[in-house]
C-alpha cells in the first residue's frame, strides 16, 4: 500500500472515530436531557400523589376533629376542622395546576372538589348541631357521622383512583426511563468502542506511518552521509561556483589537492584565483563565457597553483544549473588531477624525440652497414673468382706435377672459395631483404608450396624424384603478402627440413595452415635430427648454426633471412625441436580482407 493510501485511510478512520465520538455525546446528551425531563414528569407523579394524600389526610384530620368535638365539645378538636377549611382550596388547587395536562384527572379532581365541600359542609352541620342530649339530637349525629362516612369512602375512592392513575404514569414514565437509558448505554458503549476501535487502528497506522517514516528519516540521513562522504571522498574533485565564478561549495579532495582549508576557499576565492595566472585568464575571457552559454565543458585543461606553490594539472568538466528563466544560478563541475598523466607525456615526447633520434641514427647505421656488406660483398667476389678461377687453372694444367697431398689441398681451395662465394650470396640477399620495399597481394599458398618443394627437392637430390622424403600437406589459407620474399620463407624452410631429415630412414615433411584470431599461421614439421631448445637464442641470428658445416652444409644466413622477411610482414616467428625427434618452425602473418 502506498504512503498516500495509508495517510488517506489513517484521516479517514480519525475522523469516523471523532464522528462516533460526537455521535455519542450527542446520544449521551439527548438522553441525560430526556432523562432530566422524565426525572422532572416523575417526580411531578410524586407531587401529585403527595398532594391527594394531603388532601385525603387533612379531610380526614377534619373529621377526626369534628367527632372529637361532637363528643367533647371541646374547640380544641376543631382546629384541624378548621384548617382544611383554610387549606383545602388552596390544596385543590394546586392539584388541578398540577394535574392541568391530564384530563382524566382534571374530571377527577373537580369530583373530589365536589365531594371536599360536601364532606366540608356535612362536618360544619354536625358542629352546628345543639350540645343538649336528646334522642333526636343522636339520630341527627349518626345521620350525619353515616352521610360523611359515605362522602369520605368517595373521596378515598376518588383519591385511590387518581393515585392509581399517578402510579400507572409513574410507571409507564419509569419504564419508559429504564428502556430509554439501557438504549442509550448500548449505543454509547457501542459508539464508544467502535470509537477506540478506530482510534487504535488510527493510532496503530499512525504508529507504523511513524516507524516507517523514523526508517525512511535514518536512511535518508544515512544516504546523505554516504553521499557526502563520496562527494568529499571521491577520487575525484566537485566544486561549484555561482554566477559570479565564486566558489560555493568544494570536496575534500580538492582541497587536500591544492592544501587549502574549506574557509579559506568557499565564498572566498573565484575559480580563477586558484590557476597559474595563463589558465586563469583563458578561463575568464574564453572557457567561463563558454559554459555560461553552452552550459557544459568536458576535459578542459588548466593549470592550477597550490597553496605550497606547486602546479596541480587539472582536466575540468562542468554543467550548469538554471532557473525557470533560462538564467545561470550555478555551475557543477569535477576536477581530475593529470599532472602524472601530463609528466608521463612529457617524458614520453621526450623519450619519442630520443627514440626518433636513435631511430634515425639506427637507419642510416642500417644504411651504411647495408652499404658497407653489399660493397664488401661485391669487393670480395673479385678475389673470390680468381682464386677459383687460377685453382681451377692449376688442377687442370698442372695436375700431372702435383702428388695427392697437392690435389687435396687445391681441391681444399676451391670447395671453400666456392663456400665463401654462397656466404657472400646469403648475405647479399640479407642486405637486399632490408632495402626492398614489400609488395602485398593475395597468395596462394599451395601453389607456391607445391613449386618450392618441387624445386627444393630438385635441388637437394639432383633431380632424383624418388630420392625426395615424404609430403603431408593439408589445404593452407590464403595469404597476403610479397610472393617473392614469402617464396623465400618457405624455401629457406623446406631445405631445411628436406636437409635435416635426410638421415632418417623415412624421411617425413609435414607442411599445414590455419587460422587464428587476427593471424594466419604457417608450420613446416620434419622428423629429422633436432636440436637443443637451450640454444634456441641463437637460432635465428646471421651466422649462427647449430650443427656443424661437416654434418650439414649451410652458411648459418637461412633462418636470419626468414625472420626478417616474417617480422616486415607484421608476423613472428617461433620453433619448437627435440633432438632426435624433429623440429617444427612456425610463422604467422596478419590477415587482410581482399580489397
Amino acid at each position: 500500500m502506498h504512503r498516500l493510501e495509508r495517510e488517506t485511510l489513517t484521516v479517514y478512520g480519525l475522523a469516523a472515530a471523532l464522528i462516533l465520538m460526537m455521535a455519542s455525546a450527542s446520544i449521551a446528551y439527548r438522553s441525560v436531557d430526556r432523562f432530566a425531563t422524565r426525572a422532572d414528569l416523575v417526580q411531578h407523579s410524586h407531587v401529585v400523589i403527595n398532594q391527594t394524600n394531603l388532601l385525603l389526610s387533612e379531610l380526614k384530620d377534619a373529621e377526626t376533629g369534628s367527632r372529637g368535638y361532637l363528643l367533647t365539645r371541646d374547640k380544641r378538636f376543631l382546629e384541624p376542622y378548621e384548617q382544611a377549611v383554610r387549606v383545602l382550596p388552596a390544596q385543590l388547587q394546586t392539584l388541578k395546576a398540577l394535574t392541568r395536562d391530564n384530563a382524566g384527572q382534571q374530571q377527577a379532581i373537580a369530583v373530589l372538589s365536589r365531594l371536599t365541600a360536601q364532606q366540608l359542609a356535612i362536618l360544619r352541620e354536625g358542629i352546628a348541631l345543639e350540645p343538649q342530649i336528646d334522642h333526636d339530637r343522636n339520630a341527627k349525629v349518626m345521620a350525619i357521622a353515616l352521610q360523611g362516612k359515605r362522602v369520605m369512602d368517595e373521596i378515598r375512592a376518588v383519591v385511590g383512583h387518581m393515585a392509581a392513575d399517578e402510579e400507572q404514569i409513574l410507571s409507564r414514565r419509569t419504564a419508559a426511563e429504564n428502556t430509554d437509558s439501557h438504549r442509550t448505554k448500548r449505543w454509547v458503549v457501542l459508539g464508544s468502542l467502535a470509537a477506540i476501535a478506530l482510534l487504535l487502528a488510527a493510532f496503530w497506522a499512525l504508529h507504523r506511518e511513524i516507524q516507517k517514516r523514523r526508517a525512511a528519516q535514518e536512511q535518508a540521513e544515512k544516504t546523505a552521509l554516504e553521499l557526502a562522504d563520496l562527494y568529499n571522498n571521491a577520487p575525484c574533485a566537485y566544486h561549484s561556483v555561482d554566477a559570479q565564478g565564486v566558489i560555493t561549495r568544494i570536496n575534500d579532495t580538492e582541497l587536500a589537492w591544492l592544501g587549502y582549508t574549506r574557509d579559506e576557499i568557499v565564498g572566498k576565492m573565484r575559480h580563477p584565483d586558484l590557476m597559474t595566472p595563463e589558465s586563469a585568464e583563458r578561463y575568464r575571457q574564453t572557457v567561463f563565457p563558454l559554459l555560461q552559454e553552452q552550459g557544459w565543458l568536458k576535459d578542459v585543461e588548466f593549470g592550477y597553483v597550490r597553496k605550497d606553490g606547486s602546479i596541480l594539472c587539472g582536466a575540468l568538466n562542468a554543467s550548469v544549473v538554471r532557473d525557470a528563466q533560462g538564467r545561470f544560478v550555478k555551475s557543477r563541475a569535477s576536477l581530475y588531477d593529470i599532472t602524472d598523466r601530463k609528466q608521463t607525456e612529457l617524458r614520453i615526447r621526450q623519450l619519442n624525440a630520443q627514440l626518433d633520434q636513435r631511430a634515425a641514427e639506427l637507419e642510416m647505421t642500417n644504411k651504411e652497414l647495408e652499404s658497407f656488406s653489399y660493397s664488401v660483398s661485391h669487393d670480395l667476389r673479385s678475389p673470390l673468382r680468381a682464386i677459383d678461377g687460377f685453382s681451377r687453372m692449376m688442377e687442370e694444367d698442372y695436375a700431372n706435377r702435383l702428388d695427392d697431398e697437392g690435389r687435396r689441398i687445391l681441391q681444399v681451395i676451391r670447395d671453400n672459395s666456392k663456400k665463401m662465394g654462397q656466404l657472400i650470396d646469403d648475405l647479399l640477399a640479407f642486405s637486399r631483404l632490408g632495402r626492398k620495399p614489400v609488395e602485398a597481394t593475395l597468395i596462394d599458398m599451395d601453389a607456391l608450396v607445391d613449386e618450392v618443394w618441387s624445386q627444393a627437392c630438385a635441388a637437394a637430390h639432383g633431380g632424383a624424384r624418388n630420392a625426395a622424403p615424404r609430403l603431408r600437406r593439408e589445404p593452407l589459407p590464403a595469404v597476403w603478402g610479397d610472393a617473392a620474399m614469402i617464396r623465400q620463407v618457405l624455401a629457406n624452410l623446406i631445405s631445411n627440413a628436406i636437409k635435416y631429415s635426410s638421415r632418417q630412414a623415412e624421411p617425413l615433411v609435414e607442411i599445414s595452415g590455419s587460422q587464428e584470431g587476427t593471424e594466419t599461421l604457417y608450420q613446416v614439421r620434419d622428423n629429422g635430427v633436432g636440436f637443443d631448445m637451450q640454444y634456441y637464442n641463437k637460432l635465428f641470428r646471421v651466422f649462427q648454426r647449430l650443427h656443424g658445416a661437416d654434418e650439414f652444409p649451410g652458411t648459418g644466413v637461412g633462418l636470419a633471412i626468414v625472420q626478417r622477411v616474417v617480422v616486415r610482414h607484421g608476423g613472428r616467428v617461433w620453433a619448437q625441436s627435440e633432438p632426435g625427434v624433429g623440429s617444427t618452425f612456425t610463422f604467422s602473418l596478419p590477415k587482410k580482407e581482399a580489397t
